[in-house]
């Protein structure tokens, strides 16, 4: 029996041990833990938060900025109310989303607090969760029920990046909750702040019940501010009091009202009810046999605008035409006989509600006490309403948000596989890339606004309609066109306008004709020069036919001054046109081609200048029409100066289309000539002397010269001398039409290089140098200007030859 009662005895002490524990660890928690503190130790600097907080350094993170209520007022002056302080705390309690900080005008239940990505995010205190989940629109959301003083208070923290801590666990102050993040219904990284009293759900927000009313309509015109007054607290006076705001609590369901303000500056008009009460009349309409109290009510406003000058009684008649005239001078209503003159309506009711408080409410004073370790102490806090003149409104602080992000980042937007054009129901993707400016690293996460494209969602459908989050530094967007037209594609970040598509939309089977053109190229170019130009066609509306297939056929012309080579590719190739080069063969005066031969309609040309005056002409074959034609200003290499010995060698051979390599103007004259160039110039001479000739034999001679330097090794970067280059040119040029005599001798030449300088070199020419009297030099390196010089004599001694067998 005895051991019965022992054994009962344990069971009971070891049930009762577990609640022993929890009130023990709960007391140590509370001895330990009795201090509120901020959500945030560090966040980013403004400059840096579109990182992740986990990247930066040092220098880019700094302590929380404490923002006391008593400065509300003179933040929003500085600078406009576009500074730090606005910056961080984005939109404070009280105040609605067309003016950040406008404060007493109500609408918005919670304080924003703005950070990068991942910044810890703390418990402000000691106790219980009873929210760590996913909710629609918060997304992910922790709630803290907090006992203070005998009350219940609720802290939540929402669009949080994700949640460490699960629900019905104990916590601490500064024990971290998890991080910063911009889920849900967020444009941006921050942290939503909220102080809840004893509410039914948390976070708490309007019930659609009592409040039937949109967002815009709660927020920017006031409506049901009585179900946010009584059920939660302003965060950052929450924190700043340590509680004491609390202490204005006096109903167990932990209600609060206006009732337990102090109200002792309000006007004498609004003494007769309690405040809550009496402001309750700008929800009402009201006008002539409408509640005789509600008249009253709208007497005093009016008297307190200084409208009204009678006495307060249930006469409306006497106030009707006062609400006129003052609807007047507000501009509610232009004249007397609009539908609501002399009527307490929506619209009057806010414009004398805001009128209303700019005389009253900034005399106000909310004076809390709380006791503290046996003492008392008394807090004061003093909240003026912020004027909204000189404020920034919503519209202009996000218009600086994005020029301060543009600043810092670039957006590139592509429509992939398009130009300017599309079929009729075509779709396409279009590819939007964000990258820093200082160091070209791609942007991964979201942009301070949506970027969004406002169309017509008969004529063009965008898939998904904004973007915001940029992970990987890139989004798609799927463009289908679904009427004929001439459309302008909006991409907007914000209000700001990134880039507009100007688009022709066409039906696939219809045939376009081309009406004019523009050719897209600098009018200036160098001598022998080659550059690459393009050529748009455009309709009667003046709009671009790329990507549009159009019909007739073409002739790219060029005059005597000028060489053209047309590059025909698939506009995926578009790159290579631009990088590779048309061969000398490949250069003609005109050029016939049709729609099958252009770059999706791009007309994309080589142009040469081989004198002073060349002109491109483009007609349509169909009546031989002249679509366009331009003029080009030539001007020698700048480095071929008027004094130069070898001056017109050089040009002649220019002007023959032989030699090459232009680079930015500079013929580069005195360096060293290349095997690659000497290869390709001698190749370009027997191409020239075959066109002026007739003779059979000798073209056929000149075929069989121009396959033997075909296979000759080309060594792009190789310096050659004057032997070799004598060697090359006598194998190649000497074509045995003439024998050539000269009695010239070069000291340091054999007597069969002598011979061969006699045909390269005639009629006793030679070099314009210190030794052209006596030596060769044949082991120097050749430059180009020597090799122009002597590939000219040969080059004209053979056209000589050639004039005379004609």
């Amino acid at each position: 029996m005895k051991t019965n009662i022992n054994i009962n005895r344990l069971i009971s002490a070891l049930l009762i041990l577990p609640f022993l524990a929890v009130n023990l660890w709960i007391n140590t928690v509370s001895a330990a833990t009795d201090k509120i503190v901020y959500p945030l130790k560090e966040v980013s600097k403004l400059s840096c938060r579109y990182q992740d907080f986990k990247d930066l350094g040092s220098n880019c993170k700094q302590n929380l900025p404490i923002l006391k209520s008593k400065d509300y007022a003179k933040y929003i002056k500085q600078n406009w109310g576009y500074n730090d302080y606005t910056r961080y705390y984005t939109v404070l309690w009280w105040a609605s989303y067309k003016y950040g900080w406008d404060v007493w005008f109500w609408g918005h239940e919670w304080t924003d607090i703005a950070t990068a990505k991942w910044t810890p995010v703390y418990a402000i205190a000691k106790w219980k969760i009873v929210n760590a989940k996913f909710a629609l629109g918060w997304w992910n959301v922790v709630t803290i029920e907090h006992n203070i003083r005998w009350k219940k208070v609720f802290s939540n923290y929402t669009h949080l990046s994700k949640i460490s801590v699960k629900k019905w666990q104990y916590i601490n102050a500064w024990i971290k909750i998890w991080e910063v993040g911009s889920t849900g219904n967020s444009s941006g990284n921050h942290l939503h702040l909220q102080i809840d009293l004893d509410t039914p759900f948390h976070p708490f927000y309007y019930d659609r019940k009592t409040c039937p009313y949109s967002y815009s309509e709660i927020t920017e015109q006031w409506v049901c501010f009585d179900d946010l007054s009584i059920n939660t607290i302003d965060p950052l006076v929450f924190l700043e009091t340590k509680w004491a705001i609390l202490d204005n609590i006096k109903s167990t369901n932990l209600k609060i009202s206006r009732d337990d303000f102090s109200t002792s500056n309000v006007s004498n008009t609004t003494k007769s009810s309690s405040v809550d009460d009496f402001m309750n009349i700008f929800n009402k309409t009201v006008y002539i046999w409408y509640d005789k109290n509600d008249i009253k009510d709208v007497q005093k406003v009016f008297k307190t605008l200084g409208y009204y000058k009678w006495i307060i009684d249930w006469d409306y008649s006497k106030l009707e035409k006062n609400v006129i005239e003052y609807q007047i001078n507000r501009k509610i209503i232009s004249s007397k006989t609009d539908l609501w003159a002399g009527r307490f309506g929506p619209k009057t009711r806010a414009q004398a509600k805001e009128d209303y408080l700019k005389i009253t409410w900034n005399k106000w004073q909310v004076k809390t006490t709380f006791k503290k370790e046996t003492k008392t102490i008394s807090t004061w806090v003093k909240i003026q309403k912020i004027e909204r003149k000189n404020i920034l409104t919503r519209a202009e602080i996000e218009k600086r948000e994005i020029d301060d992000f543009l600043r810092n980042y670039k957006i590139d937007l592509k429509l992939s596989n398009i130009w300017w054009n599309v079929n009729l129901g075509s779709s396409i993707n279009l590819i939007i890339e964000i990258k820093s400016k200082r160091n070209n690293r791609y942007f991964r996460w979201n942009t301070p606004l949506n970027i969004t494209f406002p169309v017509n969602n008969n004529n063009i459908k965008v898939f998904p309609t904004k973007l915001y989050n940029f992970s990987d530094g890139k989004r798609t967007a799927k463009i289908t066109w679904l009427k004929e037209w001439n459309s302008n594609l909006q991409v907007k970040l914000g209000n700001k306008i990134l880039k507009v598509f100007n688009i022709k939309v066409i039906k696939s089977w219809k045939t376009i004709y081309p009406k004019s053109a523009r050719i897209f190229s600098s009018s200036k170019i160098v001598l022998w020069d080659t550059k690459k130009w393009i050529i748009v066609l455009k309709d009667e509306n003046n709009k671009n036919l790329i990507n549009l297939k159009y019909g007739s056929s073409y002739k790219l012309k060029a005059n005597n001054d000028a060489l053209i080579c047309l590059k025909s590719w698939s506009l995926k190739d578009i790159k290579k046109i631009y990088k590779s080069k048309c061969k000398q063969s490949d250069f003609k005066k005109e050029i016939s081609f049709d729609y099958n031969s252009t770059v999706w309609g791009l007309i994309i040309f080589e142009y040469k200048a081989i004198w002073l005056n060349p002109k491109v002409e483009l007609l349509n074959n169909y009546k031989n029409i002249s679509l366009i034609n331009k003029w080009f200003r030539v001007s020698n290499p700048k480095d071929i100066k008027y004094n130069y010995v070898y001056k017109d060698d050089v040009l002649s051979m220019l002007k023959e289309n032989i030699i090459d390599w232009i680079n930015k103007w500079y013929f580069l004259q005195n360096r060293d000539l290349t095997n690659w160039d000497a290869l390709v110039w001698i190749e370009n001479a027997l191409y020239k002397l075959k066109d002026n000739t007739f003779d059979s034999e000798v073209k056929a001679k000149i075929n069989t010269k121009i396959s033997q330097i075909k296979n000759e090794r080309l060594i792009k970067y190789k310096a050659i001398s004057r032997k070799w280059f004598l060697e090359l040119s006598y194998k190649y040029l000497n074509l045995d039409l003439k024998k050539w005599y000269s009695s010239k001798n070069y000291r340091d030449l054999d007597t069969d290089l002598n011979k061969k300088a006699w045909v390269v070199f005639w009629n006793n020419i030679t070099w314009k140098d210190a030794f052209w009297k006596n030596y060769f030099r044949p082991d120097s390196h050749i430059t180009r200007w020597e090799a122009a010089f002597m590939l000219n004599q040969t080059y004209k001694n053979n056209k000589s030859i050639f004039l005379t067998l004609k």
